[in-house]
Parts: C-alpha cells; structure tokens; sequence
C-alpha cells in the first residue's frame, strides 16, 4: 500500500439499509490510492449495501463519506461518478443492445479521443476476448465476459477508483484465477484504486488490506500479510 497521509476515500459511522431495516451499521472504512482493499464476509454480511452507499445508489441514514476531503454523501451517483468513482455490480453493468467496442467507446466519452484509444488498447491487452468479440453484442457474452466488459468500462471511464461486488461469482475457478490477476495487474499498471467484495478465498492473494463485515458491522481490519488466513476463511468466507 502506498504510504500516503490521507486516504482518497473516507467513511465515518455509516448507517444504510432499506425500509425501516439498517443494513450497515456504524461503518469506519478507508481506502487510499493505488492499494486493493478486500471486503469480504459471509452472505448478508452488508457488502454490496456498503458498496451501493459508496456510489450513491443508496442514500445514507447517518455518517459521512469523503473523497479527498470533500464531503460526498449528498452527491448524485453521476455527481460521483464523474469524482472518478465506479461501481461494477454483481450484474455487470453495461449497454445491453450495444456491441462490445461500441460499450468501451461510450465509456470513455468524457475523455480525448487519444486518450480513449490508449485505454481501449490496454483493456484489450488485459482481456484479449473483448478485441476478439469487440463487434457482439453485449448482451449475448458469458458471464465472466460480461464482468471483464465492465471492468474494462470502469478502465477506459477513467475511473479512480473501482468498485466491484462480487467479481467471481459465477465463475468457473481458473476464470476466477485469472481475473484475480488481472485486477492486480491494473492496479500494478495503472494505479488504480479498487475495492472488491469477495467471498471466495483467492481475494487474499491479491488485496493489500481486507475489512472483515459481519452483521453490517466491521469485525476487523488489517494488512493481507499480517491476517491468518485460514482463520479469515473460515469465520468470514465460509470455507
């Protein structure tokens, strides 16, 4: 992990959930910039609510969330977007009816068109299937393509700071393998900042710190080489 002073994101007591049920319950959290921070914890456990307050999707009952010090949590999500904050969801997001090129191009729209073509030439390094099916339509590529499209969406979108909820749900487990690698890549490459809600065993390879959730509450948190492994798998990641 970088060693800077301040975090890129911080979150302070954050309270979330829907209807009169909270979900998240008190959440400190901090990410700082060119790390993968690994939230892991068993079904349940709040992560994808945490992910969904993040990128403003659902609207905080209490606390705070701050992007290099700017206080976010009344933000829009497009408001957080263009901040240079993404969320990959477990269904991954794209355009369905657009062709695999076409959904890269529309994400870099804000960008120069070098700018563009640079970052659509590295997506298609990292997930050479997506070069190869650059002209199918979005919708009719497998799972795990459709989870690289919006990594590689998130890529060329210029993002800071990537969030992806559950990147090997239904994967097979060398797929799971490799796109592990992959996101350690970007961030190796890029500088990228990503955070990964993850129940399978493997996010310990690649992320630098992992915050434990149970229950909507932060049971522990800590650099990956200082965690028992074997414990944290068996408690949070039902292994």
């Amino acid at each position: 992990m970088p060693a800077l002073s301040r975090p890129i994101l911080s979150v302070s007591n954050l309270i979330a959930g829907y209807g009169n049920t909270s979900v998240i319950k008190g959440i400190d959290f901090e990410v700082y910039e060119g790390e993968i921070v690994g939230l892991v914890g068993p079904n349940g456990a709040g992560k994808t609510t945490f992910l969904e307050t993040i990128a403003g999707t659902v609207k905080p009952r209490a606390g705070k969330i701050f992007w290099r010090d700017k206080r976010i949590d009344a933000l829009s999500v497009m408001a957080r977007r263009k901040l240079g904050i993404m969320l990959v969801p477990q269904e991954a997001y794209m355009f369905p009816m657009m062709p695999v090129k076409a959904n890269l191009e529309v994400s870099g729209v804000l960008n120069r068109d070098r700018d563009t073509r640079e970052l659509m030439a590295y997506v298609h390094e990292i997930f050479p299937v997506l070069k190869a099916r650059e002209k199918q339509i979005a919708n009719t590529l497998s799972g795990g393509e459709r989870k690289m499209l919006a990594v590689g969406m998130g890529i060329v979108s210029s993002a800071k700071l990537i969030m992806i909820d559950e990147p090997s749900i239904g994967l097979a487990p060398r797929l799971v393998t490799k796109l592990l690698e992959n996101l350690k890549k970007i961030k190796e490459d890029t500088g990228r900042t990503l955070v990964l809600a993850e129940q399978n065993v493997k996010i310990l390879n690649i992320a630098d710190r992992i915050y434990g959730l149970e229950a909507g509450e932060t049971r522990f948190c800590d650099r990956t080489q200082n965690l028992d492994e074997s414990m944290v798998a068996e408690l949070y990641m039902g292994k």
